[in-house]
């Protein structure tokens, strides 16, 4: 693997899972309530409402310019303590939430004069309490399986430091700044979740836009594996087939492998859409013990897609609501009414929103509209499928007809087992007709970005129907589910391997000096204090250091930062000088990066200024004969990183420390 910045992406993702882990076993010993007996649903549910709270959290936060870690630690707090003590206590009328209180504040007094714990844990074993199933384990394996086939496929990754990186890194580090409407950005709810990764795992940004296409890899794949749960009734054994398909197989559908670890919005906000598909036909997974509550929560739902993605959200839902609304219960008619509802408010609200700002700004909101369901960076990749694209599309087709046939033959004697399976295979098929009627607002390189997640739901319904005709018809066959588990992996994988070896021969692993360079910028980070500091690079790589440190050219370097030394050091120690001319205060430290782009072809495009490198390290060893300690602080390949030391223990954290 030739990726210098492993142990960062690690980190990263260790510490959110570590979050997810103590903030479950917190829920599981304090909050009182039995667990659930459908761990999969649960999960999954909780992901689906959440995470579209922290979307919209985040939106609500930034236009109040308050978005920072310690917020976002303090609304944690506030909704724990609040589900501790009870939410509908806090929402009751003011005389009972007193009475309450006063028998709280009694409790705790009674509990400190006999030594007692302040807080009631759960009256159950804490093994039985954070007991998880069987099923539940196999999903997120399932998940971590994705992520090691895409962090191994990032050696093919060519997206670092490409324009539209750029763009992306720009977008997270304005979030984080506080903007979030932008005239030509988009929709952005995906980059909102990427800067609460960042801040929850303290990341630098770099590394969470590089990082984060990985994780979505692992989100995609426990809701697929919960959505085939759901949709079929199979425990383990389809939904497992199912996300083993997605997390395998790169030579069936259109994807394009040097970019495959990148996230991308469409996929994301998938991962919202597919549990709302759910949830409009399936309503009482959603609403649980009180209907009451499911108007708002596919309203979150709804509003957070709208904030992510408007390709998902104008064109990949409204032919669910014209197909399912034929399967559907008349006594579930209701919900499927609110959910349209819900839909079509949250769409107006979030799009109002938009055209207001833009009209401030005065810009075009049909262009806007336009530009996030028609993507320019988006493109079909082909050369990795082992058959030509349109004759995919015919045998899914031609699969999906057969077994709608089938199901409605079956549907006689089992209408509730066959309905959902059938809307839905309907529905994608919709989708796939609607790409090949080649209209011009729907951009067959965005669907082609879903397209393998719709082909793997399509062939695990394939397989469940399969399974069913031939337990039911010809004879039923019992397997231990660790057995079934461990057979179907080592089919999926060896699979895997023998039908794709080629593929990754054909493929190239890309330049090594743009993970490099990502590498240098993030141990600078992580060593030096915000400000005190200033990289010296060539001028199209500015952005990296955005809202983090100062930034230097090579011209500058050679021309009005060489004055500024010269001053600086002849004025050094005359503090009123420098008070009244801070312009020639100099950083405490200087990084130079230093090129040999003569093994990395087509690198140099992207670098200006590269012929000034030997005039740049002239400037070094003078500042080295002047008495300035000069140190080699990174060097990986071809790739070295020179720090000028102006004020020796001013910039490094641990000298500080």
């Amino acid at each position: 693997m030739n990726i210098p910045y492993t142990d960062s992406i690690f980190i990263g993702l260790i510490r959110l899972f570590l979050w997810i882990l103590f903030l479950y076993v917190m829920k599981r010993l304090f909050f009182k309530g039995k667990g659930s007996k459908n761990q999969i649903n649960s999960m999954a549910g909780m992901w689906a409402f959440f995470a579209s709270v922290v979307v919209i959290g985040i939106f609500i936060l930034t236009q109040i310019n308050s978005y920072d870690l310690m917020t976002c630690l303090f609304i944690i707090v506030i909704f724990f303590g609040a589900r501790l003590v009870g939410i509908q206590n806090v929402l009751t009328d003011s005389v009972k939430f007193k009475r309450q209180r006063k028998m709280i504040l009694l409790d705790v007094i009674e509990k400190a004069e006999d030594k007692e714990p302040l807080i009631d844990m759960v009256e159950e074993k804490p093994t039985k309490r954070l007991s998880i199933n069987f099923g539940f384990v196999i999903m997120a394996l399932t998940g971590f399986i994705a992520m090691a086939v895409r962090f191994y496929l990032m050696k093919y990754d060519n997206y670092q430091l490409s324009e539209s990186w750029f763009n992306e890194l720009t977008i997270i580090k304005g979030i984080s700044q506080q903007n979030w409407f932008s005239n030509d950005s988009g929709v952005i709810g995906q980059y909102a979740l990427m800067t609460f990764y960042e801040k929850m795992t303290g990341i630098s940004p770099e590394i969470t836009l590089e990082s984060f296409g990985i994780l979505q890899a692992f989100v995609l794949s426990f809701i697929l594996f919960w959505f085939m749960n759901t949709l079929t009734g199979s425990k383990l054994t389809v939904p497992l087939m199912t996300t083993l398909s997605f997390a395998f197989f790169f030579n069936l559908v259109p994807i394009n492998l040097a970019q495959i670890t990148h996230g991308k919005e469409a996929l994301m906000a998938l991962t919202l859409m597919l549990p709302a598909l759910i949830y409009i036909k399936k309503p009482w997974l959603l609403y649980g013990r009180s209907s009451r509550s499911y108007a708002y929560k596919i309203f979150v739902i709804f509003t957070a897609i709208a904030l992510m993605d408007l390709f998902t959200l104008l064109i990949l839902i409204p032919p669910f609501f014209l197909v399912v609304v034929f399967f559907i219960r008349k006594n579930y008619m209701r919900f499927y009414w609110v959910a349209l509802k819900a839909y079509l408010f949250s769409t107006g609200l979030i799009l109002g929103l938009y055209a207001l700002y833009l009209n401030r700004e005065g810009a075009d909101f049909i262009q806007f509209i336009t530009s996030n369901i028609l993507s320019v960076s988006s493109s079909t990749y082909t050369s990795n499928m082992l058959l030509p694209y349109d004759d995919l599309i015919k045998i899914v087709q031609l699969v999906s007809l057969v077994i709608v046939v089938v199901m409605f033959i079956l549907l006689k004697s089992k209408r509730g087992k066959w309905t959902s399976l059938i809307a839905f295979v309907i529905y994608m098929n919709v989708l796939i007709l609607i790409s090949s009627l080649n209209l011009r607002y729907f951009d067959l390189d965005l669907f082609n970005e879903v397209l393998p997640v719709f082909i793997a739901i399509i062939l695990g319904i394939t397989i469940y129907l399969i399974m069913y005709l031939f337990v039911t018809k010809v004879k039923t066959v019992f397997m231990p589910d660790g057995y079934a588990v461990v057979l179907i992996f080592l089919l999926f994988a060896s699979g895997a391997y023998y039908s794709q070896k080629n593929l990754f021969i054909k493929e190239e692993t890309n330049s090594s000096m743009a993970k490099s360079v990502i590498a240098a910028y993030q141990e600078i980070s992580s060593s030096f204090l915000p400000y005190s500091y200033a990289v010296v690079n060539s001028n199209t790589l500015q952005p990296l250091s955005a809202n983090s440190h100062n930034f230097l050219t090579y011209r500058d370097f050679l021309g009005e930062y060489a004055v500024r030394d010269s001053v600086y050091f002849a004025n050094k120690e005359n503090k009123e000088f420098l008070r009244a001319n801070t312009q020639y205060i100099i950083p405490n430290s200087l990084l130079v990066f230093i090129y040999d782009i003569t093994n990395e072809a087509g690198f140099d495009q992207l670098l200006r200024y590269l012929e000034l490198t030997p005039d740049v390290m002239t400037r070094i060893e003078k500042n080295k004969s002047e008495g300035r300690t000069i140190k080699i602080f990174f060097q990986k390949g071809d790739l070295t990183v020179y720090e000028i030391v102006n004020n020796p223990g001013q910039a490094r954290i641990n000298e500080l420390l």
